[in-house]
């Protein structure tokens, strides 16, 4: 018996350290998750601050710091609140659970070096998770040492000794090289989060622990100007930096252990599961930028669809070949492989169920790279869409078309609506699938009925950096107004978060359109739905859709038109309404309601409608009284422009006679709003075929107001 004591007890200790390994299968998870700032009690001025208690989420945290755990159900069919449990820890800790049993997030301050295995059971189901309590050592930026053993990481370590993250402190500490007199923007607030490890509390080698112990964090800034708060270095001063040991600058600047937790235990024993990497989740990024008054992007980012995504829609994260689009871990591996999805099929079958977010460390290099804000990438493969359109040049490097990875239609017109029956592709569907603003915004991927001249029709393409010029535009991160003004990372064109009296989403179409107060202000140029009445762009383009519903087939569950080759029947031997359906979707599934590109979602419903589109364009300026202007350029061949001023609403007939007086052309005889307009006559008549050369009248009239003007054709 006395032998089966020993052996009881090593089996014992066997299954704790397995038990994660057991737990693949349960339905019930602990979550390892960080705490930033933002999802803490904020400081009160003038109390004193609350303890420093952010976490990464990751599973290597510093010894005397605490990690966060969560209890997930979903899908679990068990009911209950959770049971906690330390199930292992290391000889001589004695660290307990922060809250008691039925707490939904719960805590541990590790005390001691080792491992920690925590456990939480629900109904009949337990599940656990496993951390590593370690401390730092801090990387050397002048050598191929420390984090930088591995020979795969040269390239990382070249990236990060010039990124924004790995020189971050440096360059403060040496007066900002941006600031025309130098800046140390290091109040003690600030210190906190541009090196690695603060926590003057955590005896666990920290930069916090370190220079309060050698006095540098109260005695560096003596003889400083101070203003706001902030301290004045001289650019390229670098005596305040010097004032750091060698083993302090260790661990200025933000090093690899902050992302990646502290690493001396892996360090000395090469293991894995001694260090962390969360590459899905935008915990280790919040514990900087989500913090509280200045840095709020993990609170906008926490409201936006690319992080809920993955909460909902689990079903495209399980399709290997719609997760590059709906999971972080297929985004990832779709730009690293240069927008390649060979292999990615088997790769995701070993993690269907990841459902990881489209996080910050997907879209963005924390490592750092040569592109703006350190996005994985600015170019697009082979500098064109999904659907084979080649953007322009002048577009080909913008920050937004990262965007335009995923918002993009997923299907090429071409391949899928064809000349011959049954006038549909050989897959089961006959639209563009969903996101089509890439296509939307440079004006390409729509049925246009064999007429390419107005391809490339934009409405939006003087703005800086194409869909982040809009959806990711400044804004106050407080309620109060105070902070920073920071890009919107919730980027939602809708959203009120901190709007009050701080931000309102038409913001960004001010420098445009004035100040307006919602979208639909920005009215049209005519009465494009032909319902009588000059309403907001987004009416207007919601009529066109409502009219071309009315001429399509429409399923009884979706409302919607049909899509799938199961409603064949609908659209037997009618090609107008497979190319109507591609249109309709094109244009709703863009979800902007003509916004993204007014002028291409207009001319391709007229398309399908069958209607007339006005070749009119409005110019800068409001007129005071009606005027019709000579044409330019007069001789012209082949085409030419009207001009003429409305200084009001109202009705527009403007013609083009022959020397006989009969009627060539109508080029507009619409609802037209108060503005200065351009008309364009390409020399065509009204059966579309051109005209011979010689001498044409334009007349206008517009109420009371009728003139007429001459021109020449000349070929």
């Amino acid at each position: 018996m006395k032998r089966l004591i020993p052996v009881f007890g090593v089996l014992l200790v066997f299954a704790l350290v397995l038990a994660p390994v057991f737990d693949a299968t349960a339905q019930v998870k602990v979550k390892k998750i960080g705490r930033s700032l933002n999802q803490m009690t904020l400081p009160v001025k003038g109390s004193p601050a609350p303890a420093w208690n952010i976490s990464t989420g990751l599973r290597a945290v510093g010894t005397k710091s605490r990690a966060y755990w969560t209890v997930d159900t979903v899908g679990s069919a068990q009911v209950g609140t959770p049971t906690w449990a330390i199930v292992s820890k290391p000889a001589g800790s004695a660290a307990t659970l922060d809250s008691a049993n039925g707490t939904w997030i719960n805590s541990v301050k590790v005390d001691t070096v080792g491992e920690y295995i925590v456990s939480a059971q629900v109904g009949t189901q337990t599940a656990y998770d496993t951390i590593w309590a370690s401390t730092y050592q801090g990387v050397a930026t002048d050598a191929n040492a420390g984090c930088f053993c591995h020979p795969s990481a040269t390239t990382i370590k070249t990236a990060w000794e010039k990124s924004v993250h790995g020189t971050m402190f440096f360059r403060g500490m040496t007066g900002h090289e941006e600031m025309e007199r130098g800046k140390g923007a290091y109040a003690a607030g600030c210190i906190k989060c541009h090196v690695t490890g603060w926590d003057p509390t955590a005896a666990n080698n920290n930069f916090g622990i370190k220079v309060k112990q050698s006095g540098w964090d109260t005695t560096w800034y003596k003889g400083l100007e101070s203003y706001a708060g902030d301290y004045w270095i001289t650019t390229g001063d670098s005596a305040k930096w010097n004032l750091l040991t060698a083993d302090e600058k260790k661990l200025a600047n933000i090093g690899c252990e902050q992302c990646h937790g502290p690493a001396q235990a892996h360090a000395t024993s090469a293991q894995a599961s001694r260090i962390g990497m969360n590459k899905y989740q935008p915990d280790m990024c919040n514990q900087c930028h989500d913090g509280s008054r200045r840095h709020s992007l993990g609170t906008f980012f926490a409201n936006s669809g690319h992080y809920q995504m993955h909460y909902g829609a689990a079903a495209e994260g399980g399709r290997s070949n719609c997760q590059p689009c709906h999971t972080g871990a297929g985004l990832s591996y779709y730009l690293n492989n240069n927008m390649d999805t060979t292999g990615l099929a088997a790769k995701w079958v070993l993690a269907r169920d990841a459902k990881t977010p489209i996080s910050c460390q997907v879209c963005h290099d924390p490592h750092g790279n040569d592109n703006e804000y350190a996005l994985r990438t600015m170019s697009l493969k082979g500098d064109s869409l999904k659907g084979g359109y080649v953007i322009p040049a002048q577009f080909r490097q913008s920050a937004g078309n990262i965007c335009m990875v995923c918002h993009g239609g997923r299907y090429a017109v071409k391949a899928r609506i064809t000349t011959t029956a049954p006038y549909y592709g050989w897959a089961d569907r006959f639209y563009p699938h969903y996101n089509t603003q890439g296509e939307m915004y440079f004006g390409a991927g729509a049925y246009q009925y064999g007429d390419d001249s107005f391809t490339g029709l934009m409405t939006h393409g003087g703005v800086e950096g194409s869909c982040t010029g809009c959806h990711m535009q400044k804004r106050k991160n407080r309620l109060d107004g105070g902070g920073n003004m920071l890009a919107n990372h919730s980027f939602s064109m809708s959203d009120t978060m901190f709007a009050t009296g701080v931000y309102k989403p038409t913001d960004a179409c001010a420098p445009c359109h004035g100040e307006i107060e919602d979208f639909d202000d920005i009215r049209a140029l005519y009465d494009y739905d032909r319902d009588g009445a000059i309403e907001g762009v987004q009416s207007e383009v919601d009529g066109l859709l409502a009219a071309l519903k009315a001429k399509l087939p429409v399923d009884a569950t979706t409302g919607n038109p049909v899509t799938m080759r199961k409603d064949s029947l609908a659209v037997k031997n009618r090609p107008d309404l497979i190319q109507g359906i591609w249109n309709w979707y094109f244009v709703y599934e863009d979800r902007s309601r003509g916004v993204h590109n007014t002028k291409y979602a207009v001319r391709i419903l007229y398309k399908a409608l069958g209607w007339t589109p006005l070749a009119v364009e409005a110019t800068e300026g409001m007129p005071t009284e009606f005027g019709l202007n000579q044409n330019y350029p007069n001789p012209f061949n082949p085409t030419t422009s009207i001009s003429f001023a409305m200084p009001k609403d109202g009705h527009v007939l403007l013609q083009v006679y022959d020397v006989t007086g009969a009627l060539v052309k109508t080029l507009v005889d619409q609802t037209m709003r108060a503005g200065n307009m351009q008309a364009t006559w390409d020399g065509t008549n009204l059966s579309g075929n051109k005209v011979a050369s010689g001498v044409y009248l334009y007349r206008m009239a517009a109420g009371d107001f009728v003139a007429a003007k001459k021109m020449v054709l000349m070929k």
